[in-house]
């Protein structure tokens, strides 16, 4: 497919657009994550996590930002910056299905790499669960590197996010 014959838009998104963003958020959250260990825990996360109340909070935070992107007008997923002292985290980065492996990734994996260069951070980082294989190859194909991992509960059970570091 030739993405330049589409438009794509990458919009930073305002207090406005809440409602979207919680929709979208458990939208991408579940359909990338669920088919792994499917449980009540599983909502209670999602829940816990992707709330009005939550997502206003992280929004309203000055060191973070939202963006949405769209293809063709059609809003297919956001992006979650934090930022820090020369150094940007990538806190979320999700596809709906339907625009995913359409290279929808790596424009906006390339925007993030613009407003990092812009701000003149030295390093970005994100954190991988292990076992998503699709997203680690993505991050080493531009570079980053596993440096450390930390470990998380998702349904009761001990998980590992992957830290992977791109040096700028």
């Amino acid at each position: 497919m030739n993405l330049t014959a589409l438009p794509i838009n990458i919009e930073e998104i305002d207090y406005a657009e809440l409602p979207k963003l919680q929709k979208l958020s458990v939208e991408t959250f579940n359909d990338s994550f669920r088919h792994f260990k499917a449980s009540k825990d599983f909502s209670n996360y999602t829940f816990k996590n992707y709330n009005y109340g939550q997502l206003a909070r992280e929004m309203i935070n000055p060191k973070s930002k939202f963006y949405f992107i769209y293809y063709n007008h059609k809003l297919a997923g956001y992006l979650k910056l934090n930022f820090a002292i020369k150094t940007l985290e990538i806190d979320r980065f999700y596809l709906r299905k339907d625009f995913e492996y359409i290279g929808l990734e790596t424009q906006l994996l390339d925007f993030t790499l613009q407003k990092a260069r812009k701000l003149h951070q030295h390093r970005i980082w994100s954190r991988v669960w292990e076992h998503d294989d699709s997203v680690l190859h993505f991050y080493k194909q531009f570079g980053f590197q596993k440096t450390t991992s930390r470990n998380f509960s998702l349904n009761g059970l001990l998980q590992k996010d992957l830290i992977m570091e791109l040096n700028l």
